[in-house]
């Protein structure tokens, strides 16, 4: 009998109360997935600050300066630079928390198929692993608005913003994995769909540049809702409004809950696809 078969029966309140114990081993993973990722680089955790770095300044340069890219004809190259912040920022620690996560229990077979191992930890660590590196990015944000004189009272919002956008990455990690054991080209077909996704949400524009058309579009997005949630926060000085709290919230529990429910009902059968 494989790990994951004592696991199989609990009812899902069950599942969910041993999620809340398994703190202390979720911890441990995340450090280890740090210390994995950077371990053998020359530069180690420098990374963790250069990389964002790195991308920011390739679409700084690209859309500020070569397409020269703005949200209005009064906008200045380092208002938009800040608006590509916001947006960008959030969306690549999203992006590859979802890439890396979607992986993680196929990559980790032998823990899964020969111990008593509960599998939903993993994708929560490698979420955590990559969501704190761009936690450190937003840190360096929001000293650079401080240095600007731009920062207002509602930035005591943003860790709200986070944890929302932490507990929807989570279940979408979950959804993810669970489909990827049953369907392995999961892994090869979600970068593609992340950058159409990325092209339909607010990333390198706002919601205000989007055409009329398309409205309906985005309303259905919800990265939409959070990318317009950190302008408001931290480039707007206002509390982002009911709806946004109300979407990102719903949204949050909603593909929290589905995506731990769809894994608990494939723990039952990924030793069939493994």
């Amino acid at each position: 009998m494989i790990g994951t078969g004592s696991r199989m029966n609990r009812s899902f309140p069950e599942s969910l109360r041993g999620l809340l114990g398994n703190f202390e081993l979720i911890r441990i993973l995340t450090v280890d997935d740090l210390r994995r990722a950077y371990t053998g680089s020359l530069m180690g955790l420098s990374w963790i600050l250069v990389k964002p770095v790195l991308i920011v300044g390739l679409y700084g340069v690209l859309f500020g300066i070569v397409f020269q890219a703005r949200g209005g004809p009064r906008q200045t190259a380092t208002e938009y630079l800040l608006v590509l912040l916001a947006g960008l920022l959030p969306w690549l620690s999203f992006s590859e928390a979802v890439s890396t996560a979607a992986g993680s229990i196929t990559a980790n077979t032998s823990l899964v198929t020969k111990i008593v191992f509960p599998i939903e930890i993993l994708p929560v660590s490698k979420v955590l692993s990559t969501m704190l590196s761009g936690l450190v990015s937003l840190v360096l944000l929001v000293v650079f608005l401080v240095y600007l004189n731009q920062v207002g009272w509602t930035m005591v919002l943003l860790p709200l913003l986070i944890v929302a956008q932490l507990v929807f990455t989570i279940g979408l990690a979950w959804f993810l994995s669970a489909m990827n054991v049953a369907v392995r080209d999961t892994s090869q077909v979600l970068p593609l769909v992340l950058m159409v996704w990325m092209f339909l949400s607010p990333v390198v524009y706002t919601t205000e540049m989007v055409p009329k058309g398309l409205a309906f579009v985005f309303s259905c997005n919800p990265m939409a809702y959070f990318l317009d949630g950190y302008r408001m926060i931290l480039l707007n000085n206002q509390p982002p409004n009911f709806l946004i709290w109300g979407v990102v919230t719903a949204m949050a529990v909603t593909i929290f809950l589905t995506g731990f429910w769809v894994l608990c009902r494939m723990r039952a059968h990924i030793a069939d696809f493994i």
